[in-house]
């Protein structure tokens, strides 16, 4: 283990809990009695994401990184149906009632953020307030994208749906798959390397289930997500928790109409592009997104 994951755990404490069936995997840090800031990831990681984030947190609030349903040392259900958004926010949900959290920062990337927001629509009441980091809204992917756009920028979102041949394509090349994914940055797989993260995410992503718990959450995504938005956005459901927006200029979000987008199914939005950044946002610019969740945090009207 590196000198840095060392460090990370020297200020993180490790958890399991059951929730509604699933075992979810968690580290808690920081202030116990201060604002709470839950980190959710994205595909295809895990906690490990905030790792440079999290030191940055801890002398101001409570911060608990879960690894999502499908990823690190959580559950990995086969069926395509537990990943619904509804089921795994509810899950995250019923985690911090567990933990006696009446209100929280949530704070998603990728992924992560698709968790959030459903969360936010399905339980306002904990949330106090939301960060959704490079993403746009996932009816506006499958619905507006130019076909440009979707083969360069999120060309996965269509190969993975495809029912069982991704996972033949990638069974015996994970290793490939993986280091493609994470290398869709400047420097970024250097960065992973050299810090003993990269280790630990193919170790994570070479679990029993981890390949196919991953291709069902896109799955569920195309079916069972987007119907539900699609219908959202007919009845015009909005959401109205006070959002903030981070994207990368050199990422997926780079060039399209990100608050514009956004603005159709939030009410109070606001956002900020960050510089010489790509995709993993988290990774590749933690002091700028520490320094977010802080002042956003205390923008927020926080009930208690």
């Amino acid at each position: 283990m590196s000198s840095i994951l060392k460090e990370l755990e020297s200020h993180v404490n490790h958890h399991q809990a059951r929730v509604k069936g699933t075992s979810l995997h968690y580290v808690t840090g920081g202030l116990e009695t201060g604002p709470v800031c839950v980190l959710l990831h994205g595909f295809p990681q895990n906690w490990l994401t905030w790792r440079y984030v999290i030191p940055k947190l801890l002398s101001t609030h409570k911060v608990i990184a879960i690894d999502l349903k499908g990823y690190g040392e959580s559950d990995k259900p086969s069926d395509m149906e537990s990943y619904d958004t509804s089921i795994v926010a509810s899950e995250i949900y019923e985690l911090l009632q567990y933990l006696k959290i009446k209100e929280a920062l949530i704070v998603g990337h990728d992924r992560g953020a698709r968790i959030a927001r459903r969360l936010a629509l399905n339980s306002p009441d904990v949330v106090a307030g939301l960060i959704f980091i490079d993403i746009l809204p996932t009816e506006y992917i499958y619905g507006d994208l130019s076909a440009a756009d979707a083969a360069t920028k999120y060309w996965h979102w269509t190969f993975q749906v495809v029912n069982g041949l991704p996972e033949e394509l990638i069974k015996g090349k994970e290793d490939i798959y993986l280091k493609f994914l994470l290398s869709r940055g400047d420097g970024l797989f250097n960065l992973l390397q050299s810090d003993g993260s990269w280790e630990a995410y193919l170790k994570s992503w070479m679990q029993p289930g981890a390949v196919l718990g991953a291709l069902n959450d896109y799955r569920a995504t195309y079916h069972i997500d987007l119907p539900r938005y699609e219908i959202e956005a007919t009845s015009k459901r909005m959401l109205d928790k006070k959002t903030l927006i981070l994207w990368g200029e050199q990422g997926n979000l780079h060039s399209l109409p990100v608050l514009d987008v956004w603005k159709r199914s939030i009410t109070n939005i606001t956002g900020h592009q960050i510089s010489g950044c790509g995709h993993y946002i988290p990774e590749e610019r933690p002091d700028e997104v520490a320094n977010h969740i802080k002042q956003f945090s205390k923008s927020i009207n926080w009930s208690e």
